[in-house]
């Protein structure tokens, strides 16, 4: 075939129970599209082909982002077709084959796109009814999903047309619903217990009812569970395992009331996924809380006491440059005579003796290192140290680490291990003129000491911090640890009990409204759950004989 219609055959695509799907150009609009066509055993059945085009009619009007669009529906030569998005990527029987099961944040991701789509078609009434990874195509990247093969879908419960062989067997045998196993009416929730088959086999890697006679899967899928998840994927969240579950219950009362309802809770799982990614039962509450707690408290410690710690420093620094300073000032003062009637002597008139007097009552004072007055030639006329007279005067001590008021502060290292100081050089003037230097080290014991306090304090004041801190978030973690625990114990021992406990307490915050909470659920469920079951396996044994005959 090369031609339908004005439709360009260019190749097969694939097939299915029913009908063929091939690549094909829309000429009118230039572009490419899938024409899925009935099989010619299908074709030639006037009632099979009125409903394929009635339902595919109803199909087209959806339109949603992870729903394959329908452009055209309709027949040339005898022949029904439907011309629908042609989408790049794989089906998902494919990429199972290719790869086995997927992590769970992905089928999370995937199942969530899929009930939005179920729940977009089943508010406009529409029951897909042949849910299966063949009619679930994957993107190119594998982040979207697209709902294929509406073509045997219903709308609500309008169809009254009388049920052929054919037509009650419409939809894949595997991927079928105990409804439509059993011959029954099915609804919107017949198609959540397909799509939680399709979900269990992306968790698992496994097909959720092996059999492979008619017979055997119409009985596995109407009475027999599946395979607990745990046992075969070790990695598959609680709360996942509960919505396929759920959604695999032999009831349809029992799953999920729509595609809406299983929306929200894949919806949920994703966001307690994100919350908490790669998240593991570990320490303790009342371990990790106080940790916790710590972690934050000692960051912004150290932020607020590395900046205290700096801003008492300069302030400890610039007051010991004010109170050098003025010793400074006062040592250039008392020079500036001397020197002022030394100068205007002849160089064997000059007497200096005075002024290395001064210099070495100086140097006795416990503040001062070092002491060195030069003449305007550069010649050391006084010193604390005699031996630098008459030599020539230089900066010792290279460069400043840090300037302010006329004074630098140097290191024990870079002064030839004398000792770190702060350095005063000032100028020695009088009546306007300049008469020589005066270079002044005054010792800072002092501001190191007072520094070294200041840090210590600090250091003691944040330890007690953090030693609070960490009572604290104990205390506060044994606080919700217990009655967390308590309410735990009591989830666990209500399946044992069927609900048959409640929780005394008197509390008033928040866990005794979960207390209540549990009360409230267990007064609610312990009464159904009584005979509930019984006589089950009976009736569904009862009901598997209409599709055995089929089969036979």
């Amino acid at each position: 075939m090369t031609m339908l219609g004005r439709y360009r055959i260019d190749s097969c695509l694939g097939e299915g129970a029913m009908a063929e799907v091939y690549r094909a150009h829309d000429p009118e609009i230039d572009r490419a599209v899938a024409i899925k066509v009935l099989k010619p055993d299908y074709a030639r059945d006037p009632e099979i082909g009125a409903r394929f085009l009635r339902e595919a009619r109803a199909a087209g009007a959806l339109s949603h982002a992870n729903i394959a669009t329908i452009y055209d529906v309709g027949e040339t030569d005898g022949v029904a077709y439907i011309a629908m998005e042609l989408v790049d990527g794989q089906p998902l029987d494919v990429a199972l084959l290719q790869q086995g099961r997927m992590p769970y944040e992905r089928v999370l991701a995937i199942g969530r796109q899929l009930a939005s789509a179920l729940a977009y078609a089943h508010r406009a009434g529409v029951v897909h009814r042949d849910i299966k990874p063949s009619n679930i195509l994957l993107s190119t990247d594998g982040q979207t999903a697209k709902l294929l093969d509406f073509g045997v879908a219903r709308i609500g419960d309008t169809d009254q047309v009388t049920r052929t062989q054919a037509g009650q067997m419409i939809g894949t045998p595997r991927y079928m619903s105990p409804e439509q196993a059993l011959g029954l009416p099915v609804d919107q929730r017949s198609d959540l217990f397909s799509l939680g088959v399709v979900l269990y086999e992306m968790v698992t890697g496994k097909v959720a009812f092996p059999g492979t006679a008619l017979a055997t899967l119409a009985i596995q899928i109407a009475q027999e569970k599946v395979e607990p998840i745990d046992r075969t994927t070790a990695d598959c969240p609680p709360g996942l395992r509960f919505v396929i579950d759920k959604l695999l219950a032999k009831k349809p009362e029992q799953r999920f009331a729509d595609g809406e309802a299983l929306e929200r809770a894949l919806a949920r799982e994703l966001a307690a996924d994100d919350e908490a990614p790669g998240a593991r039962r570990g320490l303790s509450l009342r371990i990790k809380l106080p940790l916790a707690l710590a972690l934050v408290t000692a960051t912004a410690l150290i932020a607020c006491t590395t900046t205290t710690l700096s801003r008492e420093t300069r302030t400890l620094e610039h007051m010991a440059i004010t109170s050098g300073g003025s010793i400074a000032a006062f040592v250039t003062n008392n020079a500036a005579v001397l020197a002022a009637d030394n100068a205007g002597l002849p160089a064997d008139q000059q007497d200096w003796s005075a002024l290395q007097a001064f210099a070495l009552t100086a140097t006795r004072d416990p503040a001062i290192r070092d002491l060195i007055v030069a003449d305007t030639r550069g010649v050391v006329r006084a010193a604390g140290d005699a031996s630098l007279i008459g030599q020539r005067y230089r900066r010792t001590g290279g460069e400043a680490v840090m300037q302010g008021g006329g004074a630098s502060i140097v290191s024990a290292a870079a002064d030839g291990g004398q000792g770190a100081g702060i350095r005063f050089v000032h100028p020695i003037t009088y009546a306007g003129a300049r008469f020589g230097t005066v270079d002044l080290v005054v010792k800072r014991d002092g501001l190191d000491a007072a520094i070294a306090g200041a840090r210590m304090s600090l250091i003691l004041l944040s330890i007690v911090v953090m030693l609070a801190v960490l009572m604290i978030g104990y205390l506060s973690g044994a606080m919700v640890a217990r009655p967390l625990a308590r309410l735990r114990r009591a989830l666990d021992e209500s399946a044992k009990a069927d609900f048959a406990l409640r929780i005394s307490h008197r509390r008033g915050d928040e866990f005794g409204a979960a207390f209540d909470a549990f009360n409230r659920t267990a007064a609610a469920i312990e009464p159904r759950l009584t005979g509930e079951d019984e006589g089950e396996a009976a009736m569904l044994a009862t009901r598997i004989a209409g599709p055995t005959k089929l089969a036979a």
